[in-house]
């Protein structure tokens, strides 16, 4: 017989285990559309192997990220936090400053969240408040911000107040206003399932006062959002500008790291990334009739683009904030060299959903390089026109021209070695490891010294290149006689189009150089060259750029010297 009370409730037994099992069921599909997502992110972003395993190997949460292995997982199970590891670091911090104010901390999320990897990777970004952003574009931010977390990325948020500050507005409502903006920023982040709180009360004057206050929320996967303030001696709070918010950010985190890593065998945390987010843009280029530069190789270029922006042709409170820009981002990866900035706009750092577009910021996330080659000549139509820059403190480079000669001759590289003004044996080494191959010297030295029209490394001997003057039916024509990389840092963005496009702006009338028809470098020539020909009879393909009108006898004259060039390799 049955009680009429369990026949009453056995249907809302019933429905509620069926709603729990429908409620996993949908956060397995959930999780498993974002996981699929984010691997196909990854396979349209990384072109090589090798930039698919330089991202793992710094951001190795996919490895530990997999679908749950079984149904029943999925139905008896509750994800739980995987911050655990980072309890003794924790407690710790707190430990060490309980004595001088009590910190509120947040309660570990229960709820399903990306793992972190051992390594917190910070990127810092500078976000414009949300008064400044329409509806549409804060919520693509907030997607953007979230699949940087779903890619390992710890971002910490660092709102930009100079429009307040120039405003001239009273303290108090200054504060007051960020208080509003933080708020209205959580509330955009948390529509994407985003943990965010606000860190207030994180400098003191000079000082980096409670580090806790924001590694705390990195190491439970909450993006802390920095209130741009520092208090004073007298417990007043003074309004910082974003420069100097991210200054005490970038040098004190990387302090901190410092310190912990002198207990430790491993870094806690590393910053990888400075973006801004800039009404404006990227650092406007002439070259690029003013969209913006690509990439820029500050230890190279940042005197000659900071003139270049003086030059006149913006409106001068534009260019004082791209100068501005730039020399921020200069003296920022001054502090911490192996860090990448970004300078892009807030529309274009939007993600939208559904949608599949190349997003400059997880590109560079994914592959650390710009979206497009900053090598890629800037003449032709298939170069498209960009309003992203990409920073690096960047490499040296040194370029020796035939030109510069007292004589008027080409270089004599024995003699130059002689002078130590290069290494010859390090210049060697560099061409037999980028071509897997022994350099004749003997026989290289005889074919071209004296002959030499340029030498260009970069760094200490990990790239360069040598262009010889040979000659074309009766005139010296520049050809790209050797271009090497060291075989480590192949397909890893920098060296290569830092030292093509100093080739290119140095021969820009006129460049000529082979390639063997099976090389699988030729796509990259494809895309640097005006123009290219396959020579009949022969292993060899030739290409030239530059801005020259070529005539039939100039193609001839080509044609004759990349047929007769004697290999130098034994």
């Amino acid at each position: 017989m049955f009680r009429p009370g369990r026949l009453q409730t056995a249907p809302n037994v019933w429905k509620r285990a069926l709603s729990n099992f429908e409620s996993r069921i949908t956060r397995h599909e959930t999780s498993s559309d974002d996981k699929k997502d984010l691997i196909l992110t990854i396979l349209s972003s990384t072109a090589t192997k090798r930039e698919a395993r330089n991202y793992l190997s710094k951001y190795p949460l996919l490895k530990e990220n997999d679908i749950y292995q079984s149904h029943r997982r999925i139905l008896d199970s509750d994800v739980v936090s995987q911050t655990s590891k980072h309890d003794k670091l924790i407690n710790d911090l707190l430990l060490k400053h309980s004595a001088r104010s009590e910190i509120q901390l947040p309660e570990p999320p229960q709820k399903p969240e990306i793992q972190l990897s051992d390594t917190l990777r910070v990127a810092l970004i500078r976000i414009p408040t949300p008064r400044r952003l329409d509806p549409e574009t804060l919520r693509g931010i907030a997607l953007t911000l979230r699949k940087l977390v779903q890619l390992g990325v710890s971002p910490v948020l660092v709102l930009d107040g100079k429009h307040q500050i120039a405003a001239g507005e009273s303290r108090l409502l200054t504060v007051n206003d960020f208080v509003h903006q933080c708020d209205t920023l959580i509330q955009a982040l948390q529509t994407e399932n985003l943990q965010a709180r606000t860190v207030r009360g994180l400098f003191e004057q000079e000082n980096f006062s409670l580090p806790e206050l924001l590694v705390v929320p990195l190491l439970h996967g909450i993006i802390p959002i920095i209130f741009p303030t520092t208090v004073k001696k007298d417990s007043t709070e003074v309004v910082m500008t974003p420069f100097e918010t991210l200054k005490c950010l970038v040098s004190n985190l990387c302090g901190f790291n410092e310190a912990y890593r002198r207990n430790n065998a491993n870094d806690l945390l590393t910053v990888e990334k400075i973006i801004y987010l800039e009404d404006l843009g990227g650092i406007p280029s002439l070259e690029r009739f003013q969209s913006s530069h690509v990439y820029i190789n500050l230890l190279q270029e940042y005197d000659d683009i900071i003139s270049e922006l003086y030059i006149g042709h913006l409106d001068s409170s534009v260019r004082d904030v791209h100068v501005q820009n730039l020399t921020e981002m200069n003296q920022l990866l001054a502090i911490q060299p192996a860090a990448t900035g970004l300078i892009t706009t807030p529309a274009i750092a939007t993600l939208r959903h559904g949608t599949r577009t190349t997003n400059p910021i997880i590109y560079n996330i994914l592959t650390d390089r710009p979206t497009i080659s900053s090598s890629l000549p800037v003449n032709l139509k298939k170069t498209p026109q960009l309003n992203t820059t990409v920073i690096r403190r960047g490499t040296p480079l040194t370029i020796h021209l035939s030109d510069d000669q007292p004589d008027g001759k080409g270089i004599d590289l024995l003699e130059f070695d002689r002078q130590k003004v290069i290494d010859l044996n390090k210049l060697t080494h560099l061409i037999n490891d980028s071509f897997g191959k022994t350099l004749d010297l003997e026989h290289y030295l005889n074919r071209v010294n004296g002959n030499i029209a340029a030498i260009i490394i970069a760094g200490d001997y990990e790239g360069g290149a040598i262009v010889t003057w040979e000659s074309a039916g009766g005139r010296r024509v520049p050809y790209l006689d050797k271009f090497a990389v060291l075989r480590k840092l192949q397909g890893i963005p920098g060296i290569a189009d830092i030292v093509f496009k100093s080739l290119l702006l140095t021969y820009s009338d006129e460049l000529l150089w082979r390639s063997r028809k099976n090389n699988p470098v030729n796509k990259w020539y494809f895309d640097r060259s005006t123009s290219d020909y396959c020579i009949p009879n022969t292993c060899w393909r030739l290409f030239f750029s530059g801005s020259r009108v070529r005539t039939l006898d100039d193609l001839k004259g080509y044609v004759d010297v990349c047929s007769k060039i004697e290999p130098s390799f034994v």
